[in-house]
């Protein structure tokens, strides 16, 4: 199969599939989430045995299991062909099929899902563990609520009630596309909770809006994702326009890579993590709705943080 470009995300893959879910075991209760390098993970089953950490990754189409986890599972794979991620390199990727993903009090079964090695993801950011990430092939069917406040996610039949300051945002796409104004440019963006920044500008974006004469630091590394490490120069937007509200002082980075999903040309760029914690969401996707409110983080000051593992300096 030849090479694939990624849509979107540190890790998201290339292609989608349709699953079929089995009832839940009871009504949905909220499962906690903790954040690792930014980003959101949680405790799951997966065929009866784990718990496995899986990161929620909206920048991914499918679920995803690291080969170790495989392993362990005793899973069959076949080759899929190979995709290119935030990184500059091409990764190969492997189908599989799990019997059951029991998520919370959520039991889904016979789910397709990809393998393919997070292991330079995991040991390069600080992860204890990870095993892989949970897409939109399971989110697609429900408003996922993302309470930041007590650090909860919850698969809903319909979305909650949610407060008078919330705001509804129109998306399209499998990885949720949204207006934004980066610093009074209109433009649309990815909205991925699998990019550790608060906001990537794509290097074609950036290069025709002279974002690299901005930057404080330059060509260095931000981060790792499939196919290796993520350079771009580190800058402070003065503003982003985004699910209503306008934020100030976001600390963004300009990618400067050669290859992979940062040097799109269709979005100006991705908001990560950094900028999504500000907010409790709820990703409506049978409505193609993003519901969000401030959260306690609102208003913390933004900052860039490098990789645990990587010193920051100018690249070779």
């Amino acid at each position: 199969m030849s090479n694939r470009l990624m849509p979107a995300g540190i890790i998201a893959l290339a292609s989608f599939v349709l699953m079929m879910f089995a009832p839940a075991r009871s009504a949905a209760t909220p499962v906690p989430f903790a954040y690792v390098d930014n980003r959101m993970t949680i405790q799951c089953r997966i065929n009866g045995t784990g718990p496995f950490t899986m990161i929620i990754d909206t920048g991914s189409p499918d679920v995803v299991i690291d080969p170790q986890a495989a392993n362990v599972l005793g899973l069959h794979v076949r080759g899929d062909g190979s995709v290119n991620g935030a990184g500059n390199r091409t990764v190969q990727i492997w189908a599989t099929n799990l019997r059951e993903v029991d998520i919370g009090s959520q039991s889904f079964s016979s789910v397709p899902a990809s393998v393919i090695d997070l292991s330079e993801i995991r040991t390069k950011l600080g992860f204890p563990h990870l095993d892989g990430v949970v897409g939109y092939s399971i989110m697609k069917r429900f408003a996922v609520a993302v309470d930041v406040d007590s650090q909860t996610i919850s698969f809903l039949a319909q979305p909650p009630s949610t407060p008078p300051s919330a705001s509804a945002t129109s998306f399209t796409g499998v990885i949720p596309v949204v207006a934004a104004t980066v610093d009074g440019i209109h433009t649309t963006v990815l909205i991925d909770t699998g990019d550790r920044s608060s906001l990537t500008l794509f290097g074609p974006f950036a290069k025709e809006h002279d974002f690299y004469a901005r930057a404080s630091q330059s060509n260095i590394i931000t981060g790792y994702g499939l196919g290796g490490p993520v350079y771009a120069d580190v800058l402070t937007l003065p503003s982003l326009d985004i699910f209503g509200r306008q934020l100030n002082a976001v600390v963004t980075r300009a990618s400067r890579q050669t290859a992979g999903v940062f040097t799109g040309t269709e979005q100006g760029g991705s908001i990560g993590e950094g900028v999504l914690r500000r907010f409790n969401i709820i990703f409506d996707y049978p409505k193609q709705k993003i519901i969000a409110w401030p959260s306690k983080k609102f208003a913390e000051p933004d900052r860039f943080v490098p990789p645990p593992s990587t010193p920051a300096h100018n690249a070779s």
